[in-house]
């Protein structure tokens, strides 16, 4: 589990993505094997939310394709006043100490870099839904979507959006591949509302998000990489990055980065019902921003399958030595990382 582990995770904390760490059939039974795992856990999912509200489905589809709109030609024009009126305050502080956090200029590099948003028009919508005593609101569309250079698929398309002073802001889109779920396909074309209240990820938010700190430059960039198939996990590093991992394998950028000599990490992780829990592991990385240096790991948390954990509170240290490290030249002892749980000793 271990080598695994970081054969991923390092180049995750090089290049943000594990996509490159496996073959398109490796990724794609990854994708088919956790699609079955929640559509088997769909018969002991809780009753549906209490607090969920079906409202009028053509004023609420104008309401969110408006925000939506304006956000997005926000995005493609470079308009950071419109991008601002049509974004809640709490992604705004998000996305800010996300790019703050890999050393580039606020508001400059996210319009720079930002990839064009999927045109509605090319959607079928489904339905909407209000929760949080009609403070957010969810949209969900249904239909063809392309991600990067790969082929069209076909996915579920959410918008999420809360209520701020009065007016309707957006949050974040969503989009779930449907190409290993035909029945949820066939309900979602078919406008099966009651769908959206059994899905987590079509539901609004329970609540509203919480705005966070605004992180200062980091002295050293950091990445969080989890895989942490059949658990949800909870997160906040140093303090101020907040993190949330739901049966999935991600890298995240951590909110203001790590620095040199006292770090902590703290976290609660728990069984998601009705999936199945193998091994999980946490890590976290010093990234490179030196060419031809290394990612290197300074905390982990590796659990086998029949070990159970909820995890806790921890103090790490990144020493000289660990960024000395990262360079291929390095002669010395390469430190080991802090070790939440202690490593098993091989057996031969």
């Amino acid at each position: 589990m271990r080598a695994i582990f970081f054969q991923f995770a390092v180049l995750a904390a090089m290049c943000g993505s594990v996509a490159s760490a496996a073959s398109p059939a490796a990724l794609e039974a990854e994708i088919k094997r956790r699609a079955e795992q929640k559509k088997a856990a769909e018969a002991s999912r809780p009753a549906q939310k209490a607090d969920i509200i079906v409202p009028d489905q053509e004023k609420a589809r104008e309401v969110a394709e408006t925000v939506y709109n304006t956000w997005r030609l926000s995005m493609i024009r470079g308009n950071e006043q419109a991008w601002r009126a049509s974004t809640c305050r709490s992604r705004q502080m998000k996305v800010r100490n996300l790019i703050v956090s890999q050393r580039g200029q606020f508001p400059r590099d996210f319009f720079r870099y930002t990839q064009e948003a999927p045109n509605l028009d090319n959607f079928v919508f489904v339905g909407a839904l209000l929760g949080c005593n009609g403070n957010t609101l969810s949209c969900t569309y249904v239909g063809k979507l392309q991600l990067g250079d790969g082929k069209p698929r076909e996915n579920a398309y959410v918008l999420e959006l809360v209520l701020e002073q009065g007016k309707w802001k957006l949050d974040q889109t969503r989009f779930f591949d449907l190409s290993q779920l035909p029945d949820v396909r066939k309900r979602l074309y078919a406008k099966d509302l009651e769908i959206l209240k059994e899905q987590d990820g079509f539901m609004p938010y329970d609540a509203i998000p919480a705005v966070p700190l605004a992180c200062r430059a980091p002295e050293l960039i950091g990445k969080v990489f989890v895989d942490c198939p059949g658990r949800n996990i909870e997160m906040t590093i140093n303090g101020v990055s907040v993190h949330e991992f739901d049966d999935e394998r991600r890298a995240d950028i951590i909110s203001g980065g790590l620095k040199r000599g006292q770090n902590t990490i703290t976290y609660k992780i728990k069984d998601r019902p009705g999936l199945k829990r193998p091994a999980m592991a946490i890590g976290l990385f010093v990234a490179p921003e030196t060419p031809g240096n290394t990612g290197v790991c300074v905390f982990d948390h590796i659990l086998d399958a029949q070990d159970s954990s909820n995890g806790g509170s921890f103090t790490f240290f990144i020493s000289n030595d660990h960024i000395a490290s990262m360079n291929p030249k390095f002669k010395g002892k390469k430190p080991e990382p802090y070790h939440a749980v202690p490593l098993k000793k091989k057996t031969k």
